[in-house]
């Protein structure tokens, strides 16, 4: 809302005239502003406001919830480690410190561990790419995709379909093959402890 100067009356004018030619004559910048306001020119609140509009770009974020589960299926997790400490002493590996080793060491117990995880999936799952096409290619995202299966990276604008460049295949297991396990109750025992006599 703008606002209007009062006109001044003319005895306030005649005397208020010897003090502003006296400040006119002292300041420069008052000089200037006399000069500015001689010219017709509004002040600030004696204009109207200046209305802006801006588009205002809307990035939407994707949040996936993790699942929820009711129980938890402990047996599977103990059957993995178990496997895995077996095939390729995994929990040895992590559950020791690795500081005072050589990079070279640590190099040479991962290829041995390497081999041993790699043959545990093998051997118990098929694990397939959730999508085939080549890293670093470009690909195209339909507008209904799986948030599960795909994960948006970036600015995420619009509904879709979306095109972007494929930094990782992701992983989906298409098959399980555990063994059997009558006595649960020994799971929990990754490795019994090995005493010499």
């Amino acid at each position: 809302m703008t606002q209007k100067i009062k006109a001044v009356s003319f005895v306030p004018r005649f005397f208020g005239a010897f003090g502003q030619f006296f400040k006119y004559m002292g300041s420069g910048d008052y000089a200037a502003r006399c000069q500015q306001a001689n010219k017709g020119e509004l002040f600030a609140f004696e204009a109207e406001p200046t209305v802006i509009t801006e588009t205002v770009e809307v990035i939407r974020e994707i949040e996936v919830m993790a699942p929820a589960l009711d129980t938890v299926n402990e047996d599977g997790a103990h059957q993995l480690l178990l496997l895995l400490q077996q095939e390729a002493r995994f929990i040895d590996f992590l559950q020791e410190s690795i500081d005072d080793y050589a990079d070279a060491d640590v190099g040479a117990a991962a290829r041995q561990i390497h081999a041993g995880c790699s043959k545990v999936l093998t051997q118990h799952f098929t694990i397939e790419a959730v999508n085939s096409a080549a890293e670093n290619s470009r690909i195209e995202i339909p507008a209904d995709y799986d948030a599960k299966q795909i994960k948006l990276e970036g600015r995420v604008e619009g509904a879709g379909p979306y095109t972007g460049t494929l930094i990782h295949p992701g992983w989906k297991v298409t098959d399980t093959r555990l063994p059997k396990v009558t006595n649960t109750e020994s799971l929990t025992i990754l490795a019994p402890a090995e005493v010499e006599v």
